[in-house]
């Protein structure tokens, strides 16, 4: 039974309600079906109030890019016992994995994911309200370790990742920390959150992580992404030559440790 109010109940009456099992994110994610257009419901609980996860923060930022990025558009939200719950609406498109799959076209892929960087990293962070550096980062991991909620299965870390367990490696995180080229940053930027429309880019999901980081930040789950999915260096490479700037591998590597125990 979804933990929602008597109003939101009304607005999807007339929808046919389908859990979203995809993804490794702590929110409750629903596809609603409808006669002329699907909307999403994503939950998330009181434990995760103030975090990344919450999706009062991704409203929020969802709102802020309006007219700045494709993003969904905010239906309505609300806090509802112990539960923030946002309804927006579907973006157009498919996901950027299935695109690949269909076309097996990897030089497609890998412009798109360029073209995701340059436009996150071409918008004006002057006036933005919203942080996902590194410190902001660590302090979250602090307060998930703290409670039981950070994702400390080593089973789900990388083949290469060289740490016995989670403290270990949020030492590391802690000690290592390099400096950071603030941009705007999409924050979990992969192939399950880029959606593609006729070729080209239609839109951006899952923004909850977004705000300013450093630049490479972005392009570390890019990366990340282009060997799991495709697993060729040539197209690693090409990333970085479309891109037209030389790879910095040890920030590389931070981020990508630091996603570990997200």
């Amino acid at each position: 039974m979804l933990e929602i109010s008597p109003q939101l109940k009304k607005l999807i009456a007339k929808y046919r309600c389908v859990k979203d099992t995809e993804g490794m994110s702590p929110a409750k994610v629903y596809k609603l079906i409808g006669e002329n257009k699907n909307l999403y419901l994503k939950m998330t609980d009181d434990r995760y109030k103030g975090t990344t996860y919450d999706v009062k923060r991704e409203k929020d930022i969802m709102l802020w890019l309006e007219g700045k990025l494709p993003v969904p558009e905010v239906l309505y939200f609300e806090q509802h016992e112990h539960w923030n719950n946002l309804l927006m609406s579907e973006v157009d498109g498919v996901i950027c994995s299935e695109e690949y799959q269909t076309e097996q076209n990897p030089e497609k892929t890998i412009k798109l994911y360029a073209e995701c960087i340059r436009l996150f990293q071409s918008i004006d962070i002057s006036d933005c309200p919203f942080n996902n550096n590194i410190d902001s980062r660590l302090a979250e991991l602090d307060y998930l370790l703290s409670n039981n909620l950070a994702d400390v299965d080593c089973e789900n870390w990388e083949e290469d990742t060289p740490f016995k367990g989670p403290l270990e490696l949020y030492d590391f995180l802690k000690m290592q920390k390099p400096n950071e080229e603030l941009v705007f940053s999409h924050g979990d930027l992969g192939d399950s959150n880029i959606m593609v429309k006729n070729g080209r880019i239609s839109g951006f999901i899952d923004l909850g992580r977004s705000g300013k980081a450093d630049r490479w930040y972005d392009i570390a789950f890019c990366v990340r992404s282009i060997r799991e999915d495709i697993g060729e260096e040539k197209y690693v490479k090409l990333f970085f030559d479309l891109l037209g700037i030389e790879p910095d591998w040890e920030k590389i590597k931070y981020y990508i440790l630091l996603d570990e125990l997200f």
